[in-house]
């Protein structure tokens, strides 16, 4: 009598320790992921390159882009009140990042051949230009009107917002991007110190 209460408890114990493992194991190989990990915005799969760094300034200067995460917003024509509506909510954005702000620059992107800025110039914001095929490509997707992109430290495009602009939704990613690439940085230089 007392084997049977004792294979019991064996069979418990390896279910309480197998069966988390299977349940595991199904959902990492059927590519389930939870809600919590959902974007507000379209994520760009794979993700572009899209070289930043030979953007033009619209004054003529050369900016220094090395580094900062950029929230680009298209814009092919002069900014009528829509667009400055959006430019205002993308600057709000910026400024809710806090601490994070000095490492995200906020980008009005326009086509080269425009001799006149789509936008005044203000501070906080880079007016920058890029050949016409470039911002035509960012300024829509299948169709679609897009109001902002958010571009990587690395120059690559990873999530596009339609319009109307989510401006909270894009602030919502834009955090957990930015919480993420710390993290990531900070597991490299914790890997490169325990190699030396």
């Amino acid at each position: 009598m007392g084997w049977v209460k004792g294979r019991w408890q064996l069979i418990a114990l390896l279910a309480i320790f197998i069966l988390p493992t299977l349940a595991a194991m199904v959902m990492v190989f059927s590519d389930w992921r939870p809600g919590t990990f959902t974007n507000n915005g379209d994520l760009v799969q794979p993700p572009v390159q899209l070289e930043p760094g030979q953007w033009q300034a619209v004054d003529g200067t050369a900016p220094v882009l090395a580094g900062d995460w950029l929230v680009v917003m298209p814009q092919m024509q002069a900014c009528g009140e829509a667009c400055l509506e959006r430019l205002d909510a993308l600057n709000r954005v910026q400024i809710a990042l806090d601490r994070d702000i000095e490492r995200v620059r906020l980008v009005v992107l326009q086509p080269e051949d425009r001799t006149e800025p789509v936008v005044e110039p203000a501070a906080g914001i880079l007016n920058l230009a890029a050949p016409m095929a470039s911002v035509e490509r960012l300024a829509s997707h299948e169709g679609e009107p897009i109001a902002a992109q958010i571009v990587d430290y690395r120059g690559y495009q990873v999530m596009r917002y339609p319009v109307p602009l989510d401006a909270s939704g894009l602030l919502d990613d834009l955090e957990k991007l930015l919480r993420l690439a710390k993290e990531e940085a900070e597991r490299r230089a914790l890997e490169e110190a325990t190699t030396q």
